[in-house]
């Protein structure tokens, strides 16, 4: 037998006792039933005889009225409760007749008082109410004679009377209904305090009984449970009991087998966690590596090592985005991905800001890059607002990411957009200490410390380094008649046309004022003459105006030099800026070579 056919037959005396309980209270609940709506029918029947004797008052009222002034507009009132009278009196006699336990005696003398009533009203209106109508139009004191005779107020009397018996009969029938509720009540609740001590007796034996019966079977299993929670091995229970005893010693003995498959579970989550932990630290090294770069390049270096080992399985490419231009340019791509630029108005992922990966169900057009796969995602990098680029990978193998590269993937996205985002802001901190901001060429802190780095390199490799110094003709003079508008106008352009000059190669700088250097790695002494006196004649031949008026003719003077065998950056701007200043001298607008004793100088 199970426990629960056991427990179930042990609570059949006490639904037996329920369902006898539950009878005898609906009985006595349907007696109350009746007995209510007994009551609520004598009441309304009451009130609706109250009503036909209101009316009876109200026609005798009304005709005393008109006997007394002869007004006919005081029949108004009798006619309306003759009218109304009738109906009230076969209401009422259809409520007494509607009973559904059937007609009782007392609902027939209800009905012979009624009709009594009936009758009385009648005769009243026949044999006083319409001769005292008649008679008054025509006969007044023969009206007045009929109402001293008294016999309207007997008839009128004989209906109070009914109308008091009929009252009384009701008053009784709701006594009596009234007292055979209340000892219905007191029986049924002697009754329901009777079965209700016999099962709360019956329930503490049969509670006592099972209580100790199932205490004893649990302690084994307790008992059990503790010795494996100290560690035991091969606990078991004995298979006896109801069922469901053995059921239960049953499971106890498989989760004692099952124990060191979760011991064994518990040491591959362990496993798990660690490679976890692992990622976490490389994703901190790889924070680390960023915040030591200083340049976009460095920074690349770095993820070009770090991207493939963090996102294992897969092949992809950082993107950077280029504000000026719009453009997706490739910074990072492993695994053997096509890294080209694209538009950054093509990339669905940026429009959304949203990552979009390949193979979900979507409305979107095809990417304009033509990298839409089946199995391609493409993340967008944002920090701050700004949009930093994307990182677009895809499987190797198969259709999906690697789950690896899935968990580290979040974090890696939030560190690469910090990192970018810092080592842009590093970049453009770096342009504005190395950049002139009037013409955007490099400035004289740039131009010393690349001339260091050029001389040194030219010294390794026995390549030539030439330095063209110059700087505009007469600029003071332009200043002083044009404006100083007008002086800035043309450094602008003296600015765009050096940096054409070192388009391919070259560094062009501004020092300050009107002067300009141009640093040529490579590039021998003859070379660079040619190339000065190319952008001589090129300024020569321009013809600016500002704010409408003609500047006039423009010249540069120009100095060139290079670098001896064991010059230094100190020497070879020395003489270059001798050039100059032989150029200077020997009228302007001119390119010259330093004097031949500065030369030797600089050899030496």
């Amino acid at each position: 037998m199970s426990l629960r056919r056991l427990l179930l037959l042990s609570q059949v005396p006490f639904w037996l006792i329920l369902l006898l309980s539950f009878a005898l209270l609906n009985l006595t609940l349907n007696a109350r039933v009746a007995d209510t709506e007994q009551v609520n029918r004598t009441r309304a029947q009451s009130s609706q005889l109250a009503s036909a004797f209101r009316q009876v008052l109200d026609m005798e009222a009304s005709l005393r009225g008109f006997v007394i002034v002869g007004r006919d507009e005081y029949l108004g009132g009798y006619r309306t409760a003759q009218a109304a009278l009738p109906g009230i009196l076969g209401d009422l006699r259809a409520q007494v007749a509607r009973n559904p336990a059937g007609l009782t005696p007392e609902d027939r003398r209800s009905l012979a008082r009624i009709d009594r009533i009936g009758a009385l009203a009648t005769r009243w209106q026949q044999e006083i109410a319409q001769p005292e109508i008649n008679l008054r139009r025509t006969q007044p004191g023969a009206a007045q004679a009929i109402v001293a005779s008294g016999r309207g107020k007997r008839i009128v009397d004989a209906i109070r009377t009914e109308v008091d018996a009929y009252g009384s009969d009701q008053t009784a029938r709701l006594r009596a209904a009234e007292t055979a509720a209340a000892l219905q009540l007191r029986r049924l609740r002697w009754m329901l305090l009777g079965l209700g001590l016999f099962v709360l007796l019956a329930s503490v034996a049969l509670t006592l009984t099972l209580s100790q019966w199932l205490t004893r079977a649990l302690g084994r299993l307790s008992r059990a449970a503790g010795d494996i929670a100290q560690g035991a091995r091969g606990v078991r229970l004995p298979l006896r009991g109801v069922r469901d005893l053995q059921q239960v010693a049953g499971a106890f003995n498989t989760m004692s087998g099952q124990l060191e498959e979760a011991r064994e579970e518990a040491a591959r989550r362990a496993e798990a966690l660690a490679r976890r932990n692992a990622d976490m630290t490389w994703l901190g090294e790889l924070s680390d590596w960023m915040q030591a770069a200083r340049s976009l390049e460095e920074g690349a270096d770095v993820l070009s090592r770090a991207l493939p080992t963090l996102l294992p399985g897969t092949r992809g490419v950082l993107k950077l985005h280029n504000a000026s231009r719009n453009l997706l340019l490739p910074l990072v791509s492993w695994g053997g991905l096509e890294a080209s630029y694209q538009p950054a108005e093509g990339c669905w992922a940026l429009r959304r800001g949203e990552t979009r990966r390949g193979g979900e169900p979507s409305f979107a057009p095809p990417c304009l890059s033509g990298a839409d796969a089946p199995c391609f995602s493409c993340i967008p990098l944002f920090s701050h607002g700004e949009t930093l680029g994307t990182l677009q990978l895809s499987p190797q193998e198969g259709e999906a990411l690697p789950a690896a590269a899935q968990q580290t993937l979040p974090a890696l996205t939030r560190q690469l957009s910090l990192a970018l985002a810092g080592l842009r802001l590093q970049e453009r901190l770096r342009q504005q200490t190395i950049r002139d901001p009037l013409t955007g060429l490099f400035n004289r802190r740039h131009l010393e410390e690349q001339l260091v780095q050029a001389v040194a390199l030219a010294h390794s490799t026995a390549q030539p380094l030439s330095l063209i110094a110059l700087d505009v003709d007469h600029f003071k003079r332009l200043n002083d008649t044009f404006g100083h508008d007008a002086g800035d106008a043309v450094l602008v352009r003296m600015g765009i046309a050096l940096r054409d000059l070192t388009a391919q190669h070259g560094l062009a700088t501004r020092p300050g004022g009107e002067e300009f250097t141009v640093m040529l790695p490579g590039t021998s002494l003859d070379l660079a003459e040619t190339l000065a006196e190319t952008l001589r004649a090129q300024v020569a031949g321009w013809t600016l105006t500002h704010a409408g008026t003609p500047l006039g003719q423009i010249t540069l003077s120009l100095g060139v030099a290079e670098l001896a065998e064991h010059g230094t950056p100190a020497t070879l701007t020395r003489v270059a800026d001798e050039a100059l200043y032989l150029a200077k001298r020997s009228g302007r607008n001119r390119v010259c070579r330093p004097p031949t004793a500065d030369l030797a100088l600089a050899r030496a």
